[in-house]
């Protein structure tokens, strides 16, 4: 699922980095449109030839951080379609494209995607050993530690 190792220390700016490494596409990052704004706090928009993340730009710090997290988790969990109201007003904008938005936890999706976000987070201010054999080096490697 998350085959990019977290940085450490974290930026949003490095991991972000990593993802488009890992996918191999471009990803940008935007503000929320002033539309959909109330609707979501945060939207990815999968094109055939980039993804795009769009935050709350009332949002700032941990919490931008975040809403950001959370819409790579739905990149990352491979998921699609939002539907709802948030599909409706991406449709009218944009035409179909793939979509995810962060705004309520009602779905199985936006709980997954949140928690996904947290674990991320979590693991990001997590440093990794300093020492130790080729044994642990793997093991750390695999739950995303470079070493």
């Amino acid at each position: 699922m998350l085959e990019a190792p977290i940085p450490y220390p974290f930026t949003l700016d490095a991991f972000l980095d990593r993802i488009r490494d890992v996918r191999q596409r471009p990803l940008h990052m935007h503000d929320l449109p002033d539309e959909a704004r109330g609707a979501v706090t945060g939207l990815w928009l999968g094109t055939k030839n980039a993804d795009h993340l769009f935050v709350d730009p009332g949002a700032s710090g941990l919490l931008r951080v975040n809403i950001a997290l959370h819409e790579v988790s739905h990149m990352l969990l491979k998921h699609g379609r939002v539907g709802g109201d948030a599909e409706v007003f991406i449709r009218r904008m944009l035409g179909p494209i793939m979509a995810a938005g962060r705004g309520r936890y009602e779905t199985e999706w936006e709980r997954d995607a949140e928690k996904l976000a947290a674990l991320i987070l979590t693991r990001a201010h997590t440093p990794p050993p300093q020492d130790g054999d080729e044994g642990l080096h793997r093991l750390s490697r695999t739950f995303g530690y470079e070493s």
